[in-house]
């Protein structure tokens, strides 16, 4: 019974062995131009999934291109904004040198008659008030600064002369700051001449910051427009650094002395840069 259930299975197994074969005979002999109902169902079948691969596909290759330019236009952009700064700040730099031209001019050539060494240096604030005048400049001891250094700036007579312009001396100083109080001060004090005749007298700062000088004797000589400049007396202001002008004079009661108004070379309210002379006073 088994054998017989055995022998069934086999001529089964064989039957649709031939079927088979056959089916896969006559779909090779077809045309080979025409497509085969096998391979037009397998098609049929498969197409529309190719079709959502490929799409998904694509747009992973579009994100993937985008997210590429994306990253590129952002290096891009932000080496334009470096050179943007970059022509900015040359710009800026430029701007300076033309609208400062004649007062670079003035203190290159003002520079180039000093013997001393020096530093530049700009104001980074102000103490004003009615007896003083004072200003901190940006550079202290790590440039060499000490208390009583000279600061000047380049300034031009009426006479197209460039000079040395005092503005004051150093009164404190620390490692990257120094204090300046100017001459114009009340607690200011500078031995002074006469330029045309070496009359001298000290001058003084005042409470409504005029400068007035108190000369050590009287004389029919002194003029109103006479220039006044450093005497190197006191061991502090070196000789011959330009002051100013004569604007008044006045007979004192004593008639020892004379009394002088002057008007500095120097516009105290319109100071940004100045220069430091180095003194070596050992």
């Amino acid at each position: 019974m088994i054998d017989l259930q055995k022998t069934k299975k086999i001529n089964s197994f064989i039957f649709l062995f031939i079927i088979l074969v056959l089916v896969i005979t006559i779909g090779l002999s077809t045309t080979r131009n025409q497509p085969s109902q096998i391979s037009g169902m397998v098609g049929s079948v498969f197409s529309p999934v190719q079709k959502v691969f490929y799409s998904i596909g694509q747009t992973f290759t579009n994100s993937f291109d985008l997210l590429l330019n994306i990253s590129r236009i952002r290096e891009e952009n932000l080496q334009l904004q470096e050179k943007n700064s970059m022509l900015q700040e040359e710009n800026i730099q430029l701007k300076y040198i033309v609208n400062n031209s004649e007062a670079l001019k003035n203190e290159y050539e003002m520079l180039s008659n000093i013997q001393y060494d020096y530093v530049k240096s700009q104001i980074v604030s102000r103490d004003i008030g009615n007896w003083f005048e004072r200003f901190t400049i940006d550079k202290g001891t790590n440039n060499g600064i000490q208390v009583d250094d000279i600061v000047i700036k380049a300034v031009k007579t009426e006479d197209q002369l460039v000079k040395v312009g005092l503005i004051g001396k150093v009164v404190d100083v620390g490692y990257n700051w120094s204090k300046v109080v100017t001459i114009d001060d009340i607690i200011s004090s500078v031995s002074i001449k006469v330029l045309r005749t070496n009359e001298g007298g000290v001058a003084k700062g005042s409470i409504n910051g005029i400068i007035e000088a108190f000369m050590f004797s009287q004389t029919e000589d002194l003029k109103v427009d006479d220039e006044i400049v450093t005497s190197g007396l006191g061991e502090i202001y070196l000789p011959n650094i330009y002051i100013g002008k004569v604007a008044k004079i006045e007979k004192t009661s004593d008639l020892l002395t004379e009394k002088i108004t002057i008007i500095p070379i120097v516009d105290f309210e319109r100071l940004y840069e100045v220069f430091v002379i180095k003194v070596d006073r050992r």
